[in-house]
């Protein structure tokens, strides 16, 4: 009985400690959304470090960095996102849906070195339906990441909601050449 009663205490805590956690986040992406970058930045920081793996909070860390010009950091931040996948992503009334996009170019000096990949970039699609901005964090030489932010800065979309009201929402997006 009482290894049951420690074990639904521990539980109880648990589910609390991760309630407190997508709280937290939330306050920091809405500091960022009112464009409060700085205290974007201190929240989001508490939060990538008591859970490594919330993607949304490293996301919005990054373009809080970004938005404050400390690419650096921003970069980093962005790197952290690729090996985490859709962990506590928000529940939209209605998602981003991207209606229009180009094809980047492959250059004539990338074909005649036979280059090849994925160009990653973190996108900020706007609640007004505009792009932000496009900040590669994983290039390709020879103008191709170049091309991918081009083409993706001329990305058309339909902003995603929460309440009724168009959101800004932060993306990775990726391009690949082969």
């Amino acid at each position: 009985m009482k290894t049951l009663y420690l074990l639904i205490l521990t539980l109880v805590f648990s589910v609390s400690a991760i309630a407190q956690t997508q709280l937290d986040r939330n306050v920091g992406l809405d500091f960022y959304r009112q464009g409060e970058y700085e205290k974007a930045i201190n929240n989001l920081q508490k939060i990538v470090e008591s859970e490594e793996k919330d993607r949304l909070a490293w996301l919005y860390l990054g373009a809080s960095y970004l938005k404050t010009k400390k690419e650096k950091e921003a970069l980093k931040a962005f790197q952290r996102v690729k090996g985490i996948y859709n962990k506590n992503m928000p529940v939209y009334e209605k998602k981003l849906k991207i209606t229009s996009k180009q094809r980047a170019q492959y250059t004539d000096s990338a074909r005649r070195f036979g280059i090849y990949g994925t160009v990653k970039v973190a996108v900020e699609f706007s609640a007004d339906g505009k792009i932000g901005f496009v900040f590669p964090f994983q290039g390709l030489p020879y103008g191709l990441t170049e091309n991918v932010v081009k083409t993706f800065e001329q990305i058309k979309f339909e902003p995603a909601e929460i309440g009724g009201k168009a959101v800004t929402t932060i993306q990775v997006l990726e391009y690949s050449f082969s």
